[in-house]
């Protein structure tokens, strides 16, 4: 089975970091509640904004004091395996995004930054399965799509996958992500090579 060449895969993984750097973000303000209605405490809202300036310190202290005061509410846990994440706490990301999931069994959000953690693991059968509940329970969460399709693509070598998985994103998206245009060209190519090898 023929793979990818260097040069291609350069360049999509340069894409990826970039890429990852949106899939990776904050939850948007509104999840706090399950149902996603209601207005976000100050103290949630000042979590993300400490989040998305990089004071992962300072966020982390608000979203623990966050968990004991909001005992059923998903959006702090899942910010806080965020936070761990990013602060190279892996085991305790997980333990936190899985808790967010038994408060709300049905968050796309948590499942998207669940499958994240699988595929840093390694666990990418496991990643794929998370991303696909993400979508299960909310399809039009764009993330999920696009972090199911970089899995497809550089992990499970499923092109055609990948390629369908970017195309829905960009569809949610407005078509606006450039970076995420280009590599939906780069797998058309490389779908359109393959199917003219196998053809007669």
């Amino acid at each position: 089975m023929k793979t990818m060449s260097t040069q291609c895969r350069g360049v999509l993984l340069s894409l990826l970091l970039s890429i990852m750097l949106t899939a990776c973000s904050t939850i948007p303000a509104g999840l706090f509640s399950k149902n996603g209605k209601g207005k976000n405490p100050a103290a949630y809202e000042e979590a993300l904004a400490m989040m998305e300036s990089g004071h992962l310190e300072a966020a982390e202290e608000i979203l623990l004091r966050l968990t004991k005061r909001y005992r059923r509410a998903a959006g702090p846990w899942i910010n806080l395996s965020i936070v761990y994440s990013q602060t190279g706490r892996h085991g305790q990301a997980e333990t936190a995004v899985r808790r967010a999931l038994k408060l709300d069994p049905r968050s796309a959000v948590a499942y998207s930054h669940l499958g994240i953690l699988l595929r840093k693991d390694g666990r990418f059968e496991k990643a794929d399965q998370a991303y696909a509940k993400a979508i299960r329970f909310d399809p039009e969460y764009g993330l999920a799509y696009l972090n199911r399709g970089v899995l497809a693509d550089l992990y499970l070598q499923q092109p055609e996958q990948a390629l369908a998985y970017f195309q829905r994103y960009q569809e949610l998206d407005g078509g606006e992500d450039q970076q995420v245009r280009r590599w939906i060209i780069e797998l058309e190519r490389r779908v359109a090579r393959k199917t003219a090898q196998v053809s007669p």
